[in-house]
């Protein structure tokens, strides 16, 4: 519902830290407020009252940051996560975001700049919720195709938050960037259709094997066109294979014909391509992703989102 109240979680062993951001956010309507001093208690609260939103500190005692939303999220796969980070921790922080972490906060923060970011994050726990019945389906979907190919395990998810945040910063407001972070999370779910051999082969794939593959764009949106929450991004989920020169898939759109979203799709789903090991090869390093990325712009991705996609996410 969307005017049930969201649930926030802080976890932070810093006693001055804990208290003025609790202070800063009693004031804000319709949110209940937890806290936990360290990650394993933040943990067990996670496991027992199923918060919306957990905001972070990375370094804490009794299991830090990292650990905690690699268990939270393993337990509450949509669970929105803010890391508070200071200088020492921004890059973990930043690695974290490309694992599905929704926003960082920096420490010492700005009151205004933290109102924004947990604002942000409470906005996307409200905003077109999917319904439990929807949750359960893409659900046990995921599972089975990441049952069916383990390198995609993650993808989805980490496509999704990369993509949400490459759109607010392309100045998307906010309810598109989540569509296209909807999206995100449901483009691959067609490759249940192709067969296995072909999604784990380690070699060059022949023509009528890439042919299979290639529908999968057009499977994935099949799968979701029945639930409504996926009504308006279908587009993109079914686009997210076209080129910027036409030599994409399964249409050969090109240029500003394809729907927006599904370039800011193309781009995070590239990177993510590269940087994830595959049945044939181990995950590229950033410097290599970079200049494949660069070397893509204009041909087969939008050139200005390769050139906003690297300032946040591989800085020269």
């Amino acid at each position: 519902m969307v005017n049930a109240p969201v649930k926030i979680l802080i976890a932070e062993d810093e006693p001055t830290m804990l208290s003025l951001m609790s202070t800063i956010l009693e004031g804000q309507e319709g949110c209940v407020l937890r806290v936990a001093a360290n990650g394993e208690e933040a943990l067990e609260r996670v496991r027992g009252e199923h918060p919306d939103l957990l905001i972070t500190d990375l370094k804490m005692p009794r299991m830090g940051g990292e650990e905690l939303t690699s268990r939270a999220l393993s337990l509450q796969p949509d669970l929105t996560i803010l890391v508070a980070t200071g200088n020492g921790t921004l890059e973990s922080a930043v690695d974290l975001m490309k694992r599905g972490v929704f926003d960082y906060i920096t420490k010492p923060f700005d009151v205004d700049d933290f109102l924004t970011r947990v604002g942000r994050a409470v906005e996307k726990v409200r905003m077109m919720p999917l319904s439990p019945d929807s949750q359960a389906i893409i659900g046990s979907l995921m599972r089975a195709l990441e049952t069916k190919d383990p390198y995609l395990k993650n993808h989805s998810s980490r496509v999704a938050s990369l993509a949400r945040q490459l759109g607010l910063d392309l100045g998307l407001s906010y309810r598109d960037a989540l569509l296209v972070e909807r999206a995100g999370l449901v483009h691959d779910l067609g490759k249940i259709g192709v067969p296995e051999a072909i999604l784990n082969k380690q070699g060059p794939l022949t023509a009528e094997e890439y042919d299979q593959v290639k529908r999968h764009p057009i499977y994935s949106a099949d799968i979701v066109r029945p639930l409504k929450e996926f009504k308006e991004c279908l587009r993109e989920v079914y686009h997210h294979h076209e080129r910027m020169d036409g030599k994409g898939y399964p249409d050969g759109l090109a240029g500003e014909d394809i729907p927006l979203g599904a370039r800011i799709l193309s781009v995070c789903d590239t990177y993510d391509a590269m940087a994830s090991d595959r049945p044939y090869r181990s995950g590229l390093p950033e410097e290599t992703i970079r200049a494949k990325l660069l070397e893509a712009r204009g041909s087969h991705l939008e050139g200005d989102f390769v050139d906003v996609f690297l300032k946040r996410t591989i800085p020269s």
